[in-house]
């Protein structure tokens, strides 16, 4: 069984200061183990591993990078969030309000019409996927007439609509 040792970033209190000013679990998790073998003595992966919830493996892991980083290796990174994107927040802002212009006047009809305009403010060809989440985005909806039979009939319609029985009972 490997002992864990811990270089001394922080002294006892301040290590429990962190630890009680970490506000998730994740950073608390690291926070935890940091003041386990530093205040509580307990020099052992296995038994920190089960009392903060994560692998020995972690354990060891963590203790290694806070020993190289410090206090910087606790951090905790959140997942999520916009990592690959072709505009930013704003620039998409901006190019709605031009393209809410543009519609206004009658020149955008269609999401094609919408998309050679993002192409050229990209400077690249952009997905199906891409054009209807940056629409969805910027509050955007698909809207078309409702579809219609090319064979209808309008007569046949308003004479059904005249002669349609006000009650209707099953047969019996």
């Amino acid at each position: 069984m490997r002992s864990l040792q811990i270089t001394a970033h922080f002294t006892n209190a301040a290590v429990q200061s962190k630890l009680s000013e970490s506000r998730n679990t994740a950073s608390h998790s690291r926070w935890q183990i940091v003041y386990l073998i530093q205040v509580g003595n307990m020099h052992s992966a296995e038994l920190i591993a089960p009392l903060v919830n994560l692998s020995v493996h972690s354990i060891y892991k963590i203790v290694e990078r806070y020993n190289i980083d410090g206090a910087s290796a606790l951090v905790y990174k959140e997942k999520g969030g916009r990592r690959r994107f072709l505009l930013t927040i704003e620039e998409e802002t901006v190019l709605f309000s031009s393209l809410e212009n543009l519609a206004s006047k009658g020149l955008i009809k269609t999401a094609h019409d919408i998309r050679k305009v993002i192409e050229e403010k990209v400077g690249q060809a952009v997905s199906d996927d891409y054009l209807w989440d940056l629409l969805h985005r910027n509050g955007w909806k698909k809207k078309m007439p409702r579809p219609h039979h090319p064979k209808r009939s309008l007569e046949d319609q308003a004479d059904f609509k005249k002669n349609f029985p006000k009650i209707w009972s099953p047969l019996q």
